[in-house]
């Protein structure tokens, strides 16, 4: 599984306060950044749960 954070993220951090081991904010280019190319197994579910949890629904999901 791969996750994609869309260009119209408002970056209000909310993945970052929930998972901050898995989302990060990168200050030099503004955006969120996802900390795997790949997520790991353990994780899936709760990267599935931040998307769901995502004001503008920005991240995108490809299994």
């Amino acid at each position: 599984m791969r996750v994609e954070i869309a260009d119209y993220c408002i970056r209000c951090g909310i993945c970052i306060d929930l998972y901050p081991d898995i989302f990060i904010r990168n200050w030099e280019t503004h955006n969120i950044d996802v900390a795997y190319d790949e997520i790991p197994e353990k994780d899936k579910e709760r990267v599935k749960q931040a998307a769901a949890d995502c004001a503008v629904a920005a991240m995108i999901i490809k299994e």
